[in-house]
């Protein structure tokens, strides 16, 4: 198996090493557009796309998981502090920013840090991401308007609320029975959502506690008829310390129905630029994947044109986002998901994904 996959990436990157860089011209085009904002309302070539059930399996159906991670630090930049008429402007004009570039999918935090983007009998409204009660249903907006754009709409949730070391908010609310009973409100209150997305921010702790927490989640997700994943960090080495099991979850039914592993890395890392680590994370991901669950890649977007000191690759080539796609899909994964919208429509990013446009049309 390791030798099939070590010759499809050989082949791909001999292919992938043929692609142009996407003109200059282009790059200044992109970045005239979105210039003065990064909200700037974009053409959408993509209008007429039809999107595939939430199941978002790659299986010859023509579905490919394009996703965008909508974080707490995008609530801050472009959505807080605004009534419902400007809250709904902002998140439309996001919408048709994310559709422009192809995404089908939305991955939205809704709890972030033990609070709520929504009326919650369990948990307060947010501080973080709007301030505290806005005086109306921010979440029912979202859900309405990426629908109307024919987005999926997945629910992102930190489940513990832990951040930096430590739990926010309210400490008392970081049980595994109000996470559980947190999703089911969600899915009950708001029965439009297409699937219930955790992260890797997870409490160091045996993997049994987490694994229980998981298995409730996926059996409470799946009564309601919809998908639940995770994206754990892509260093199998940071799972271990906080106890996400990834292995388990991917070898024994009843936990997920897709994962989305954060291979941050380029294929020039370190300090002569010469490890291929995005290729070699990926192919033990593809090996760890014994349920041959849907996969799919988180991508660094915010590293594009910005760099990474220990990453040299980020800052060698603009190609990077197209190679990354292109090895993954000659592996059998079933898509991507980018973080985040901040950095989606930054000039300074522009030129990896102008370039990665070019295998998605």
């Amino acid at each position: 198996m390791k030798k099939k996959l070590l010759m499809i990436l050989m082949a791909t990157i001999l292919c992938f090493s043929a692609v142009p860089a996407a003109p200059v011209e282009a790059a200044a085009k992109l970045q005239a557009e979105n210039g003065e904002s990064t909200q700037s309302v974009l053409l959408n070539p993509y209008a007429e796309r039809t999107v595939s059930p939430a199941e978002g399996r790659n299986d010859g159906d023509g579905f490919e998981m394009r996703g965008l991670w909508i974080s707490f630090l995008d609530f801050q930049k472009y959505l807080k502090g605004y009534d419902e008429a400007g809250f709904r402007l902002q998140f439309h004009n996001m919408c048709i920013n994310a559709v422009s570039q192809g995404i089908n999918s939305l991955f939205v935090h809704v709890r972030s840090h033990n609070d709520a983007v929504y009326p919650s009998a369990i948990y307060p409204w947010s501080e973080e991401m709007l301030g505290g009660n806005p005086g109306y249903d921010p979440l029912a907006i979202m859900l309405e308007e990426a629908h109307s754009f024919g987005l999926q709409f997945h629910a992102w949730i930190n489940p513990y609320g832990y951040r930096n070391g430590k739990l926010s908010g309210d400490p008392a609310l970081v049980t595994g029975d109000n996470i559980v009973v947190g999703v089911e409100e969600l899915l009950t209150n708001y029965p439009a959502i297409d699937g219930i997305h955790f992260d890797d921010y997870f409490i160091p702790a045996d993997p049994a506690v987490h694994n229980t927490l998981i298995a409730a989640v996926y059996q409470c997700v799946h009564n309601h008829g919809k998908v639940f994943g995770i994206s754990p960090a892509g260093s199998m080495d940071g799972n271990t310390k906080q106890g996400a099991d990834v292995a388990t979850w991917m070898s024994v039914p009843g936990y997920i129905d897709y994962i989305c592993p954060q291979i941050y890395w380029t294929d020039h890392y370190g300090k002569t630029g010469t490890t291929p680590m995005f290729s070699q994370r990926a192919i033990q991901w593809t090996q760890m994947n014994k349920l041959d669950l849907p996969i799919y890649m988180g991508l660094a977007t915010f590293y594009c044109g910005y760099g990474n000191s220990q990453d040299p690759g980020w800052k060698m080539a603009s190609t990077n986002l197209l190679q990354q796609v292109s090895v993954t899909r000659a592996m059998g994964w079933d898509g991507y998901i980018q973080f985040r919208y901040e950095y989606f429509v930054d000039p300074v990013t522009a030129a990896e994904r102008i370039n990665l446009d070019q295998i998605l049309h």
